[in-house]
This record gives C-alpha cells, sequence and structure tokens, in this order.
C-alpha cells in the first residue's frame, strides 16, 4: 500500500480573518466541492479511536514528533453514507494517511472488532491492523463544519477553514450523537489548515505574509477528549456528593 507524504500547517485565526483569506485566495484556488451542489461547504463527522489510557491522546497532548491518529470519518449520519476508516500519521508537519471507504454496516462491524470482508493488505486492513496493536476502540465524536478549496500545480495545495467544532461520547452503530457539545478553547475561532506535496507556490507564501498568519498546534481530537474528559470528572463528583455511586 502506498501512501503519500504531505505536509500539514495550521493557524487559529478569527471568523473575520478567515473570510478574507477566502476571498483573497479566491483567485488561486478553487472549491473542492465535495458539498451538496458543489459548493466548498460540507459538514465532517470524525469517531476517534484510542485504548483504554488514552495512550493515543498523550502522544498528541505531550507533542511527541511521531504520532498518529485513528478515526471512522463520515459526512452524512444517513444510512446509505460511505464511511472512511483512516491511520493519519505525523512525523513534525509530514503527514500521511490511509485511507479506505467501507458501508456503513461494514464500517460498524470493523469497529466492533470484525475482520474486513475483504482482506488484502489495503488501507482497511492498515486500520484493523492499527486497532489490534493498540487495543483502540470508539473514544470521541468530533464534528465541524468545513470549507475547502484546492490549487497550485495539479491541485497540490489544499486550504480548509474548519469552524463550529464539537464533540460528543462515542455511539454505538455510528448514530448520531442525540446532543453535540462545544469545545470552549476554540468557541469562535476557525482552524485554518495548509496542506501541500513537496513544496507550495510562491503565492501561498504571499497570502502567509499579507494576513500575518501564525503557526500554532491545534488538534480537534485532543479537545473533543478534554472536554469529554472533563464532562466525566463533573458527573462523578456529583454522583459521589449524592451519595448515587459508592466511593472506593
Amino acid at each position: 500500500m502506498r501512501i503519500a507524504t504531505r505536509y500539514e500547517v495550521k493557524y487559529r485565526i478569527s471568523p473575520e480573518l478567515a473570510e478574507q483569506v477566502r476571498e483573497w485566495i479566491a483567485r488561486y484556488m478553487e472549491p473542492d466541492a465535495h458539498g451538496e451542489g458543489g459548493s466548498a461547504r460540507y459538514p465532517v463527522h470524525s469517531l476517534y479511536l484510542d485504548d483504554a489510557d488514552w495512550r493515543i491522546y498523550r502522544e498528541t497532548r505531550n507533542g511527541n514528533f511521531s504520532r498518529f491518529k485513528l478515526r471512522a470519518r463520515t459526512y452524512s449520519f444517513t444510512p446509505n453514507a460511505p464511511v472512511f476508516l483512516e491511520v493519519k500519521s505525523r512525523n513534525g508537519e509530514a503527514m500521511r494517511k490511509s485511507r479506505g471507504e467501507v458501508d456503513r454496516a461494514e464500517a460498524v462491524r470493523i469497529l466492533d472488532g470484525g475482520t474486513p470482508r475483504n482482506r488484502g493488505g489495503g488501507a482497511i486492513e492498515n486500520f484493523r491492523t492499527h486497532m489490534d496493536r493498540y487495543r483502540a476502540y470508539p473514544r470521541a465524536w468530533v464534528t465541524y463544519e468545513r470549507f475547502a478549496y484546492v490549487g497550485g500545480d495539479r491541485g497540490l495545495v489544499r486550504i480548509t477553514f474548519d469552524s463550529a467544532i464539537a464533540c460528543a461520547p462515542p455511539t454505538r452503530g455510528l448514530a448520531e450523537p442525540e446532543r453535540w457539545y462545544p469545545i470552549d478553547d476554540v468557541k469562535g475561532i476557525v482552524v485554518l489548515e495548509l496542506k501541500y506535496n513537496g513544496s507550495y507556490p510562491a503565492w501561498v507564501a504571499d497570502t502567509i505574509r499579507r494576513f500575518g498568519l501564525e503557526r500554532r498546534s491545534m488538534s480537534k481530537y485532543r479537545h473533543a477528549v478534554e472536554v469529554l474528559q472533563g464532562m466525566e470528572s463533573t458527573t462523578l463528583a456529583a454522583e459521589l456528593a449524592s451519595g448515587s455511586r459508592m466511593a472506593r
């Protein structure tokens, strides 16, 4: 299985600045038309996996040079919407992602520990191997709204704008969560991600200078886990105070 290497840089910006940048890059880029009606706008829903000790989260929080994420991604909760099983690994700013598409029933079966029906060493097998190696299972949903654009030679530059980032506990059967919880650390923030192969064109560097964009690490999964862990601690404290759970 061949996995292309890309580079990824993130910036946190205001909605007002995001709109200015989007208007500016429109002269160089085209909408990545995955949204309804061919627009650049579409929702992203990712169910992240981790082990019982949150090893993947801890490696992300600690900023390990080499780390990875394991997730099931979908763009709709309708029954016929495909699911993409992804392993996204990083070495500094260099990123590699393997991604395999399955239907919802097959995704649920694999997430429940089943063996992929179509064996053969591809992206799905890679996902399942990581699940086994890390004893990972679904731990957190993350959702957001994305505007995506592509440009450069052969479309090798991709810029995305993510906002309205929220999270939820995992659900059975990839069901849509009944409630999404806001992430205060990114409330009112747009996450701009610049992704490119090899090097980017001069106009990208000009855009960064023109708008004074400053790199800043940003892990949606990390922030989601911290929100959910805080909710669990608050709930447990309330139960202990009320005597509904026996302290040990």
